[in-house]
C-alpha cells in the first residue's frame, strides 16, 4: 500500500473521534474513468494508445460556513499498460499516476435536495512509467485546481455528486498529460 494512503487511513481514524464535535466535517470518494493515453518510444518513434485505468479519489473536507468549505484528497489512477509489439520494444511499459491536492469549496443551495459547487485549489501529481525491464522514471508537477460539479442530497448526511475537474496539463522531459476528468462519488456529512 502506497505510503501517502497509508498516512491518510491513519489521519482519519486518528481524527474519527471528533467527528461528533464538528458537524461541519465531511468526507467523500468517487471515481473516473482514466481516459485515453498514448506512449511514443523515443527511440523509434512509434506510438501506441491505451485506455487508462480508473482513478479512485478520496477526500475530506470541513465546512467555515453554508457556502465555502476547505477540502483535501488524494486519488490514484491504476497501472496502464500499452502493447510492447506496437511499440517495438520486449517488454510493455506501464504508466501511473497520484495528486494531492487542497481546495477551498464553494456551495450554492437551490434547495434541501439540490445544490451546485465550484473548487479551486492547487494539486501535486506524480507520474511514474516504467519501460517493463529495468528502469522506472517518475515526475512531479504542481498546477492549479478547478471543479465545477452538482450535488443531490439522499439524505441529510448523503449526497450524490457529479463534477467535473480540471488539474491542467503537464509537458515536461517526454511527458505531456492533459487531466480532465468527469467524478462520480459519494459525500458523506458528520
Amino acid at each position: 500500500m502506497p505510503k501517502i494512503l497509508t498516512l491518510c487511513l491513519i489521519t482519519a481514524a486518528t481524527l474519527a473521534p471528533f467527528t461528533a464535535y464538528a458537524e461541519d466535517f465531511y468526507v467523500g470518494a468517487d471515481i473516473a474513468p482514466g481516459g485515453n493515453l498514448t506512449f511514443t518510444n523515443p527511440v523509434n518513434g512509434k506510438s501506441a494508445k491505451s485506455d487508462g485505468k480508473t482513478a479512485l479519489k478520496l477526500y475530506s473536507g470541513f465546512a467555515i460556513t453554508d457556502y465555502l468549505a476547505i477540502e483535501g484528497g488524494f486519488s490514484q489512477s491504476g497501472t496502464t499498460t500499452f502493447d510492447k509489439a506496437a511499440l517495438g520494444l520486449t517488454q510493455s511499459p506501464t504508466f501511473k499516476m497520484r495528486s494531492l491536492y487542497l481546495a477551498g469549496r464553494f456551495t450554492h443551495k437551490f434547495n434541501d435536495d439540490w445544490s451546485v459547487f465550484a473548487k479551486a485549489g492547487f494539486a501535486r501529481t506524480r507520474f511514474t512509467a516504467f519501460n517493463g525491464v529495468s528502469e522506472r522514471d517518475s515526475l512531479s508537477s504542481t498546477k492549479p485546481l478547478l471543479g465545477l460539479g452538482v450535488a443531490y442530497n439522499v439524505s441529510k448526511a448523503v449526497a450524490l455528486t457529479l463534477e467535473l475537474e480540471h488539474i491542467g496539463r503537464t509537458r515536461k522531459s517526454g511527458l505531456d498529460v492533459k487531466q480532465d476528468a468527469l467524478h462520480l462519488g459519494v459525500k458523506v456529512g458528520f
